[in-house]
């Protein structure tokens, strides 16, 4: 990942798309989502969106990714959930299973079955 990508990483795409499987809505606009923040916790991540058009919409949803995340090195894997307002992303927030850590590494042809 370049410093400051200011589009979605391979890992979250991955991730978007799988939640968009089952929430078919969300994939309209998400190729025009852009990074407004990435933050690395240590034990997971949070990834903020911009997305024009959300200002006015209020209703707040939670998505849920279907699934566990495999990566090297977090031995009972990851979950996922994405927060939407107006049916479109506003963040996005992965986090390991237990007190595992996890350092933003991923490999994304693995981690997805």
């Amino acid at each position: 990942m370049r410093p400051g990508q200011i589009t979605p990483n391979e890992f979250e795409v991955a991730i978007l798309e799988r939640i968009a499987a089952e929430n078919p809505s969300l994939r309209v606009n998400m190729r025009h989502l852009r990074v407004l923040s990435r933050t690395f916790t240590g034990v997971g991540s949070f990834t903020k969106f911009i997305y024009k058009g959300l200002e006015g919409k209020s209703d707040e949803q939670q998505l849920g990714f279907d699934g566990l995340i495999i990566m090297p090195n977090v031995p009972n894997g990851m979950g996922a959930i994405l927060f939407c307002r107006g049916g479109q992303p506003k963040s996005l927030e992965t986090y390991t299973f237990g007190n595992e850590s996890w350092d933003g590494v991923f490999e994304c042809s693995r981690g997805f079955p």
